[in-house]
């Protein structure tokens, strides 16, 4: 994991997600390289797409969920997937795009299949929150020994042992955590951020943070307080756009801001040690107190209190 996750830099990911989806494959290859753009003028380090087939991933009939019906979708979950799931031959150009833009091309993958069609195309591996009990999707992850970034929304550390330990059972410990609330948007009260620390001790591994929050600042700049090293947010071109993820991402002068304050905030984190730095020498000599003399003194005078 050193190679990309640094303590004076936090590795940003931003998630397109599904939001290339527009129309024909054309169209949606344009929207993507767009996400692309967008992206890389924000100053992310890289974008992230999913890569996943309805039926590897639901069974038939599956139904609704309340996150739709709250966000006014009418469509079964099966025929949202069906509609968004990118074909496979859209990753080798979104690939060869990202490389020509220098910023890192990342997808998340639903099944073993999905992860290899991925492999030779991604540096870094990620799995979604809901993936952490995927027993083969995971083993064959680890087994191709690239790093890896787990989502651990809606888990238990007992679930985040298990893939740690499955992961190192097959000689991968290029492994990070990220602390995720599995909510569309999530409310701010609800990212319990101060967990962060705790899982950096349990398993001296980095940890990020996957915000679903709808603020571009708060939570990334507290997550940043708590010690996370990656940030992994949301955004869009338009939230007007029709679509499951466009609602709660950020647009891009959102997530040019919020990048704009990680890079600041990590500047403010300095060196770790205490120590006199050189933009206090000036003030340090002039103001810090001192003895000093207030009439000549002569060699034998004696003071006293």
């Amino acid at each position: 994991m050193k190679s990309f996750i640094k303590n004076n830099h936090t590795f940003v990911i931003a998630e397109a997600g599904s939001n290339w989806k527009v129309g024909t494959f054309e169209e949606d290859l344009e929207m993507a390289k767009k996400l692309i753009d967008t992206a890389k003028d924000s100053g992310a380090d890289a974008v992230k797409f999913q890569t996943y087939k309805s039926e590897t991933v639901y069974v038939k009939n599956a139904g609704k969920s309340g996150y739709l019906d709250k966000n006014g979708i009418n469509e079964t979950i099966n025929d949202i997937f069906d509609k968004l799931s990118m074909p496979y031959e859209m990753i080798p150009k979104l690939s060869d795009y990202c490389k020509k833009q220098d910023i890192m091309f990342m997808s998340t993958p639903f099944s073993v299949r999905d992860a290899e069609e991925l492999d030779p195309f991604v540096d870094i591996h990620k799995i979604a929150s809901f993936e952490i009990n995927h027993v083969r999707l995971l083993e064959y992850i680890s087994k191709t020994k690239k790093p890896v970034i787990v989502s651990t929304g809606a888990s238990t550390f007992a679930e985040c042992d298990f893939v740690i330990e499955l992961f190192k059972k097959n000689g991968n410990d290029k492994i990070a955590l990220l602390q995720c609330t599995s909510n569309y948007p999530a409310p701010i009260s609800a990212l319990n951020l101060s967990v962060i620390p705790k899982i950096k001790n349990r398993y001296n591994v980095p940890v990020g943070f996957s915000d679903h929050s709808l603020d571009p600042i708060t939570a990334p700049l507290v997550a940043i307080g708590f010690g996370a090293n990656i940030i992994e947010k949301h955004f869009t071109i338009d939230k007007n756009l029709e679509g499951p993820d466009h609602s709660f991402a950020l647009n891009p002068e959102e997530l040019k801001q919020m990048i704009k304050c990680i890079r600041a905030a990590d500047l403010s984190k300095g060196t770790g040690e205490k120590e006199i730095l050189n933009e206090e020498l000036e003030l340090r000599k002039f103001a810090t107190r001192s003895i000093q003399a207030i009439k000549n003194i002569k060699k034998g005078d004696i003071f006293e209190d």
